[in-house]
């Protein structure tokens, strides 16, 4: 190996080392994920039972994901107790503001809409859209908000930012009729059947997908006309694609006014993942996220750029991902090596 490609390995390998996790020399692992699950009031005594197996699902798969969970909304409160509405903001207010980690709002229940506002039904006060977008506005760090319940599409305005992923049960604040969405979300969330693409993980988008058919089937088997449609927004523009825009993890629909689609953050979000995806720290995932976004957002101007600066541009990024990987390569070689010197 020549000197010149010597120092380039060089500067690539202490690149790639600085991205090492320091997972490796802390006593504890941080979680991936930050969920707070908010289990609204159910009004009618039908509904407590759907809204409780959907927690204990979410539950659950915090658990197979090795994420932090707190949940709302299933205990009666005393009066010397916050109220849920209070539960959360707290529960933001304790938050980082710039973290690597994603935090996530799910929200199981019913929705209520009107001229003025549209909010969450709660036990108690209830939390109305434009509070929790000014609640979240002090937030860089990934922000995924779900909302299974009916008349929840208004949210998608209200919290849509850069680097949020939003999901509503309807496309209207109008669809006002109970919303099956959240709970069958629930039951994809933590298991494999969503798992498009094969690759050992149900991404945000395959799991909405998922849920978006189970919706579909269960109106379309029970006679029933459709009251609620789903949609996701991932691009920070407001607007919410519907499940039926998509093949797979693509779109294959277009907006009349050609809007850039949703999905492609979605798509590489997982609450559980992959053996591979593990095996990158929250630093790793984000980094490669950015880069991949990077190359997604360069396919698109190829037609319009030289094809010698397309290449070197997509070289550019794709050294920088090599170098992500190549640094988990040597976490995982370190990994076994302290696993064969305890054992």
């Amino acid at each position: 190996m020549g000197l010149a490609k010597k120092e380039r390995f060089g500067m690539k390998l202490l690149s790639a080392l600085s991205l090492l996790p320091l997972a490796l020399f802390a006593s504890e692992t941080p979680p991936d994920h930050e969920i707070l699950l908010v289990v609204g009031a159910a009004g009618e005594e039908s509904f407590v039972e759907g809204f409780a197996k959907a927690a204990e699902q979410w539950k659950e798969a915090a658990k197979a994901a090795k994420a932090k969970i707190d949940i709302l909304g299933l205990n009666e409160k005393t009066e010397a107790e916050n109220t849920d509405r209070e539960s959360i903001q707290q529960w933001i207010r304790n938050l980082d503001t710039i973290s690597p980690i994603p935090a996530w709002i799910v929200y199981i229940g019913h929705g209520t809409h009107n001229r003025q506002s549209t909010a969450l039904n709660l036990k108690g006060p209830d939390l109305d859209a434009i509070t929790l977008s000014e609640w979240l506005d002090p937030f860089d760090r990934s922000i995924i908000f779900i909302h299974g319940g009916s008349a929840s599409s208004p949210f998608i305005s209200q919290l849509s930012a850069p680097n949020r992923i939003i999901i509503s049960a309807t496309r209207s604040g109008d669809e006002i009729n109970y919303a099956r969405f959240g709970e069958r979300f629930a039951a994809v969330i933590g298991s494999f059947q969503g798992d498009v693409d094969q690759d050992g993980q149900v991404s945000l988008l395959e799991a909405f997908q998922t849920a978006s058919q189970s919706v579909e089937t269960f109106y379309k088997e029970s006679g029933r006309i459709v009251t609620e449609h789903a949609l996701i927004d991932d691009n920070g523009d407001g607007y919410g694609t519907p499940a039926d825009w998509f093949r797979g993890t693509r779109v294959v629909k277009k907006a009349e006014d050609n809007r850039e689609p949703d999905g492609f953050r979605a798509s590489q979000i997982a609450l559980i993942p992959s053996e591979q995806e593990r095996s990158l720290t929250p630093e790793q995932r984000e980094a490669r996220n950015v880069l991949e976004l990077q190359i997604e957002m360069l396919r698109k101007r190829k037609s319009e750029m030289p094809e010698t600066e397309y290449y070197d541009e997509l070289e550019k990024i794709l050294t920088q991902l090599a170098e992500i990987y190549l640094a988990r390569e040597i976490v995982v070689e370190a990994d076994s090596k302290i696993g064969q010197k305890d054992s």
